[in-house]
């Protein structure tokens, strides 16, 4: 299949009337470009009935679809996928793919000696993330499910202070738990905390913000990237994460950022077709590579 069939599968909650958010953005980008779009509600999706979200977006037997919308479970994802493939279609990431770069236990073996030393549980018992921490050094240690952490709650559902005792961290664990909520992911995951450089700006919250870099792979080449935060700054070393466009999804994300020493790191991945792309990249760097045919190479 050629990418020339490629279409864009935008997929967010029902919003008011007239709200603009990062999606509407990319959708301009893709009339410039060239590629075609549908729009889908991730309440149906949610809910199981992936069909029904698709009832409304014409069939194109032989296309591939690139999803781009809110995160999803694995389950959830592949529901969708199977609702799609029903139409004689298929979407460009498949549910395997998509579980690699979006829980952290798929795709820590790839990142070894390139990430912060990271330990993780199966379940969401906080005794068990306790004793999961003690195989990396710390405290202080960062905290989250597979996927996300709570970083909105910087101070007490992310991060797990140096002087922290046993109820400490259980009650950081907690407080994660609160925060995901239905939308926690498989289990806790513990990672050294990493001394980043940090930038002068602050988040919503009041949490530190770091020189962090988004990179886009597409098919196996970084295409696109950018400062993660709206805060110029220098571009990291590229050379240096080669090494991640043998990962076998043709379209994910690294986070990488630069350590208060200088040096750098992969701080996670993430499939692409729900990472949010950074306010000071152009989607259209993006979808160029997407519409252009001579880019695959998957």
């Amino acid at each position: 299949m050629s990418t020339s069939e490629i279409a864009v599968l935008f997929c967010r909650p029902n919003a008011p009337q007239g709200q603009v958010d990062s999606l509407d953005l990319e959708s301009h980008a893709l009339d410039e470009v060239g590629l075609d779009s549908a729009w889908i509600e991730m309440e149906s999706v949610v809910d199981g009935e992936a069909d029904l979200a698709l009832s409304h977006v014409r069939e194109a037997p032989g296309r591939a679809w690139l999803y781009r919308g809110w995160m999803l479970t694995e389950d959830e994802y592949s529901a969708l996928a199977d609702a799609v493939e029903e139409r004689g279609e298929r979407l460009v990431v498949g549910p395997e793919e998509y579980a690699l770069t979006h829980y952290l236990p798929s795709y820590y073996g790839h990142l070894r000696g390139h990430t912060a030393l990271s330990a993780w549980t199966d379940g969401a018992d906080p005794t068990e993330a306790w004793e999961a921490a003690q195989s990396v050094p710390g405290p202080p240690w960062f905290l989250k499910d597979h996927v996300k952490s709570a970083k909105e709650e910087w101070w007490d559902a992310c991060v797990v202070p140096p002087d922290a005792t046993r109820a400490d961290f259980l009650a950081t664990c907690q407080s994660l738990l609160d925060a995901r909520g239905d939308r926690f992911e498989r289990g806790f995951v513990v990672r050294e905390l990493l001394r980043l450089a940090e930038l002068p700006i602050r988040g919503p919250s009041g949490e530190p913000l770091f020189d962090e870099h988004r990179l886009v792979f597409w098919r196996g080449r970084l295409v696109a990237h950018a400062p993660y935060h709206d805060h110029e700054a220098e571009p990291p070393p590229l050379a240096r994460f080669d090494f991640l466009s043998s990962i076998d999804s043709p379209f994910f994300t690294a986070d990488v950022a630069r350590l208060a020493d200088g040096g750098w790191r992969v701080i996670e991945l993430n499939d692409g077709g729900v990472s949010t792309l950074p306010p000071l990249m152009d989607p259209r760097d993006l979808y160029r590579h997407v519409a252009d045919p001579r880019g695959a190479r998957r």
